[in-house]
């Protein structure tokens, strides 16, 4: 008899959608950003797990309508369980158009489906089309599935951020 899990990752493939975000999809993710600044905060002391000005509905919404920015989510029988934010910019000395993939979070429940993997591949699809050269995303060196997911698509370690944290007296 298939388990449980087995079931329900058939059930999950077979009915995510991964859609372009609209505005009637906001507030649910806004809750899904705060979950993936609650997960950011227990694998770093220096991040706060209260909500920040990038969970706040403005700055998603801003993304969300933006022109050079884009939100997926990933909706599995009527329910938002993930979603995916980036945009393209030229930062300072860079050759060419860079995408940057901002968040990529789907509920702890519907990890391990390929949920996450179908976000990642529409915004890297996008940003093709967007002419970018390059994409970069920072992912927690503790958070080892999303480090082996974006190495399955082919990112490469470019540099360490090395951080001391300052005792005070």
């Amino acid at each position: 008899m298939p388990s449980k899990k087995a079931k329900l990752s058939k059930t999950v493939l077979a009915n995510v959608k991964i859609r372009h975000a609209s505005e009637e999809y906001l507030q649910q993710i806004v809750k899904l950003s705060e979950k993936l600044g609650k997960d950011e905060s227990a694998m770093d002391s220096m991040i706060t797990p209260l909500p920040s000005e990038f969970q706040s509905p403005k700055w998603i919404l801003k993304n969300i309508k933006g022109e050079n920015t884009i939100v997926f989510v990933a909706e599995v029988e009527g329910k938002i369980v993930g979603y995916s934010l980036g945009w393209v910019s030229q930062p300072w000395g860079y050759k060419g158009k860079r995408g940057y993939i901002c968040d990529c979070f789907v509920e702890e429940s519907y990890r391990r489906y390929g949920i996450g993997k179908a976000l990642i591949e529409n915004t890297l699809n996008w940003f093709t089309e967007k002419g970018v050269e390059c994409v970069e995303a920072d992912v927690y060196s503790a958070n080892v599935p999303s480090l082996r997911l974006f190495k399955k698509f082919g990112f490469k370690e470019v540099f360490k951020r090395l951080r001391l944290t300052v005792k005070k007296p």
